[in-house]
């Protein structure tokens, strides 16, 4: 990504010797707060760290980003974010948000090469733009199971006003990476996507905007691999192993990640009446893996506008399907006895239910907007976990035997300062 910025800055200075730069930037400073000892908060699932009862956090949705817009001619210009986010490790790959250059030859045609934002989500371009949206955080149920924020590759887009109403398409094309990490483990390995694809569509009018996304990718992660190696080994090396676990090793198979394929739809807008303000979002996950199940998800929020505040109510929801591994026949009281098997069998059951998101949260919450580039948030919502939905949050401690379907109530309390410099 080093040589890539490199790049765009040598074409800036090669089109133009000096070209105008506008420099600007945002930031949230926030703090989270919970009411549960079992279940703790965290902002996505890049996030290895969780807020728990009586913790009071300034990690999780605190950010610093900054922006330069470089015009390089009428139809070029450059655009590089930056943005500091409690990541684990921070260096220039992780703190880049944007890095593109930009040809539009005309006002219905854009090119753009580089890292661009990973076109999935309503609030795609801004998700951490706090001062830009109205809640205190993004829907968990929505833009917490996804925390890739951007694409390397390309993408082109297509827009022309048809009367009152604007059309836009966009075709993508690239690859990314970002860490991902549940059950308190404490390091966030890389997830790979590549050779992704997508089409989005948007409609906007005056007082309204749908937008339509469709993504299908290739899934590069050996992280399923050790699991293959182990039970192929204890399938040829234990007697009547396949009469202990029926299938194991074609289920290992079925649960690998690498080179498979998944897609991502969503359907989403918002529509404006005069101090009234509706958006929705809702989206399906599909894969050929074991691993990752289908996600079905969505929220609706209200908002209600009067001079510089903004009062909201929200209602998200994540549905995820399901694969009993305790269905499958397996003896547990043999398999206890198998060296080896009973871990097999603990981590069988973590990555089986990685992906399992069953869970439904109301949300209430104020903005004011107590200066021009400046707003404060209060939220609070209260979330209603359903059998096999718990690894959005962390648990207390990191235990392979943990119960993985744990179910319950959580309140979480949120309050920032958003700002735009």
């Amino acid at each position: 990504m080093t040589k890539c910025v490199f790049l765009l800055l040598l074409v800036s200075n090669l089109v133009l010797a000096a070209p105008e730069v506008r420099v600007s930037g945002f930031g949230t400073i926030g703090v989270v707060t919970t009411d549960s000892n079992e279940f703790g908060y965290r902002a996505d699932f890049s996030k290895t760290a969780s807020v728990f009862k009586n913790d009071f956090d300034f990690a999780e949705n605190t950010n610093l980003g900054i922006q330069f817009d470089i015009i390089a001619t009428e139809e070029i210009d450059i655009v590089v974010q930056a943005i500091y986010r409690d990541q684990r490790e921070l260096n220039l790959k992780t703190a880049l948000n944007l890095a593109f250059i930009r040809y539009s030859p005309n006002a219905n045609w854009s090119f753009r090469v580089g890292r661009t934002a990973y076109d999935l989500f309503l609030l795609t371009e801004y998700r951490d733009i706090g001062y830009a949206y109205t809640w205190a955080h993004v829907p968990s149920e929505i833009y917490g199971v996804l925390p890739h924020r951007y694409l390397d590759g390309v993408d082109l887009t297509y827009s022309k006003p048809l009367g009152d109403l604007t059309f836009s398409a966009k075709l993508f094309y690239g690859k990314n990476e970002f860490a991902v990490t549940a059950f308190s483990a404490p390091d966030a390995p890389p997830f790979r996507f590549d050779n992704i694809i997508g089409l989005a569509l948007d409609f906007q009018s005056i007082n309204w905007d749908i937008a339509v996304n469709h993504t299908q990718l290739k899934f590069d992660s050996q992280v399923i691999k050790p699991l293959i190696i182990g039970l192929t080994q204890l399938e040829a090396f234990v007697p009547n192993f396949s009469v202990i676990w029926p299938n194991a090793v074609n289920f290992a198979n079925a649960a690998d990640l690498d080179n498979k394929t998944g897609s991502y739809s969503s359907l989403s807008g918002q529509y404006r009446f005069n101090n009234v303000t509706l958006i929705s979002e809702l989206a399906t996950i599909r894969t050929n893996t074991l691993s990752v199940q289908g996600v079905e998800s969505g929220y609706l929020s209200g908002i209600y506008h009067t001079n510089a505040h903004n009062f909201f109510a929200s209602i998200a929801f994540s549905q995820s399907e399901k694969f009993d591994l305790d269905s499958s026949g397996i003896i547990l009281p043999a398999l206890e006895q198998v060296p080896s098997g009973i871990e097999a069998y603990n981590a069988s059951k973590l990555l089986l239910n990685y992906y399992s998101l069953n869970q439904k949260t109301v949300s209430i919450g104020w903005r004011w907007d107590f200066d021009e580039n400046m707003s404060f948030k209060l939220q609070l919502d209260h979330t209603r976990i359903d059998d096999g939905g718990s690894t959005f949050w962390q648990p207390p401690k990191v235990d392979a035997t943990l119960n993985v379907n744990r179910t319950g109530h959580v309140n979480v309390l949120f309050a920032n300062v958003s700002f735009l410099y």
